[in-house]
Order: C-alpha cells, then sequence, then structure tokens
C-alpha cells in the first residue's frame, strides 16, 4: 500500500495518506457500531412486542366480557 519513500516530501505525503486511511476505517467502524446498535434496539423492541402479544402472558390484563 505505501509507496517507496524519496525524500521528506513524499514521507508527509505517506503519514497524509495513513491518517485518512485511519480517519476512514474509523468512520467505517462508527457506522457499523450505529448500525449494530441500531439492530439490537429493533431485536429487544421486537422481542417485547412479541411478549405483549403472547397470549400467556397477558395475565392481569384481560377483560373479563362474561359480567
Amino acid at each position: 500500500m505505501v509507496s517507496s519513500i524519496e525524500g521528506s516530501g513524499s514521507v508527509s505525503k505517506v503519514f497524509e495518506q495513513q491518517r485518512q486511511q485511519v480517519t476512514n476505517q474509523q468512520e467505517e467502524q462508527r457506522i457499523k457500531d450505529q448500525q449494530q446498535e441500531v439492530n439490537r434496539q429493533a431485536q429487544v423492541d421486537s422481542a417485547a412486542e412479541a411478549k405483549r402479544n403472547d397470549p400467556d402472558d397477558r395475565k392481569g390484563r384481560s377483560v373479563d366480557l362474561s359480567a
């Protein structure tokens, strides 16, 4: 990835390229982490919704229609 170094100008260019690569990798990781959190929250919400709709878990929330 890193080309041969020729003179101090090239050294600073290489450092700049490396810095940019690190910045890009950090941004990609931040996006991945953010997406994982969105997915995790969606799973939590989905599980909570499934539990709310579970007929066996409606104790105390059912309405007695026999009266």
